[in-house]
Formats: structure tokens, C-alpha cells, sequence
């Protein structure tokens, strides 16, 4: 199978290539060099997604190395945990490019090696942030919750053609939280990944939600601005 990962040097994107790491993977972070102590192995690529030129720019470098690709996990995403009034203009912009533009035009430009695969399936990282009301998380639950949306419609865009899956996690402690103990790990993530894409069966993880299994409800998180 092969499976392309955004965002992959790093948290969850890196737990992912990981655990599937017996397919063949296409990595794409920021910078190559961002790889080195991830041990690792891959085809790897060095491309700023935030931007429109770094996805051309990926996409152009993929297509040299392989015509087809089975699996694309959108991973790619930013985490600014702020009120919304303590926001600056250039974070606000990061969010929604990192976490909603890159995802979008990534996935337009990969449909044609999607569409050559036997079994092709597109995988989106949301967040329960999505679906909560948690206190800093205004701009990056919209972009979360924009990109669940968008899924949901790709679904039934390409149904019988493209599967289209969406995660929604609690709480991955990508950031070593001293309420560990409260929260999933990237890890977990990344074993739901391999269930989702990996089913033989016909049926369709359509979207999952996870969280750990002391995990709290409500506004005010563990990590949440005071």
C-alpha cells in the first residue's frame, strides 16, 4: 500500500509512519532535515504546505517518483492555544492555511494519483475540537470543524470511487503535558489510523471519535488559557 503523510517529522504525522512503516510511505514536512532522529524510512520530502507554491511544488516532485498513491493522510495541522482577542492577524492566517487551505488544495492536486489506485482513501485529521466549545480554541475548532465538513461532502462526492474518513481526537499530547495521564498519545492515533485504512471488509469508518478513557467534558481544558 502506499500512503502519503502531511505533516509526518513530528507527533502525530510521526507516530503514523511508524506504525505503518511495513507499507511503502511518502512523508512530506516543512523541512527535510526535520526527519534526521526520526529513524524513520520512507520516501521524504521538504515542502512548506502552508504555502501554495510549497504544495505545487511537493505535488510536482511526488508525481516524478510514483504514479499512484492508495492512501492520503491530511495530518498536516497548527495548534495555537489563545483567546480569540489575544490572536495576532498572522497566527490567525497560519491556522487557517496550515490546517484548511494546505488540506484542501493538497487533496485537489493528488485526485488524479488517488483515482489510479484499486483502492484509494483519504484520510482527514480533525479534532473533537470540532464538535466542543473549549476556551482557546476559536479560530483552530473553525478550521477543524470546516475541514470535517468538507470530508463529510467528499464523501458523498466520491462515493463508490474515493473513501473519505475523518478523526476526531481529544486531547493527543503532542507537547509532553504534565496531565499525560488524561490525555491520548499519538500512538493511539496512529493504531486507529491503521484500523481505518487497513479493513478488508466493505463497510466504511466513515469518522471516529477518540478520546482517553478518563478523559473530561467541557470548556475549560487541561490546557486551555486562563
Amino acid at each position: 500500500m502506499r500512503i502519503l503523510i502531511s505533516g509526518a517529522s513530528r507527533g502525530i504525522g510521526l507516530a503514523e509512519a511508524k506504525r505503518l512503516s511495513a507499507h511503502e510511505l511518502y512523508l512530506v514536512a516543512t523541512a527535510k532535515k526535520s526527519f534526521k532522529r526520526s529513524g524513520i524510512r520512507g520516501k521524504l520530502f521538504g515542502h512548506d504546505l502552508a504555502e501554495v507554491g510549497g504544495i505545487n511544488a511537493f505535488c510536482r516532485e511526488l508525481e516524478e517518483q510514483t504514479d499512484t498513491i492508495d492512501v492520503l493522510v491530511n495530518n498536516v495541522g497548527i495548534y495555537q492555544p489563545k483567546k480569540f482577542e489575544d490572536l495576532s492577524d498572522a497566527e490567525i492566517l497560519q491556522q487557517l492555511n496550515v490546517n484548511l487551505r494546505s488540506q484542501i488544495l493538497l487533496t485537489k492536486r493528488l485526485l488524479p494519483l488517488l483515482r489510479k489506485s484499486k483502492n484509494p482513501h483519504i484520510v482527514f485529521m480533525s479534532s473533537m475540537a470540532a464538535k466542543s466549545s473549549i476556551v482557546g480554541e476559536s479560530v483552530y475548532g473553525a478550521t477543524k470543524a470546516a475541514i470535517a465538513n468538507f470530508a463529510n461532502i467528499l464523501r458523498n462526492e466520491f462515493s463508490g470511487r474515493i473513501k473519505v474518513s475523518v478523526m476526531h481526537a481529544w486531547g493527543v499530547n503532542t507537547w509532553g503535558a504534565k496531565e499525560a495521564d488524561l490525555l491520548l498519545r499519538p500512538e493511539d492515533v496512529a493504531e486507529a489510523l491503521e484500523f481505518i485504512i487497513t479493513r478488508n471488509k466493505k463497510f466504511l469508518v466513515e469518522s471516529i471519535d477518540m478520546s482517553n478513557i478518563r478523559q473530561w467534558r467541557g470548556g475549560q481544558a487541561p490546557w486551555s488559557p486562563k
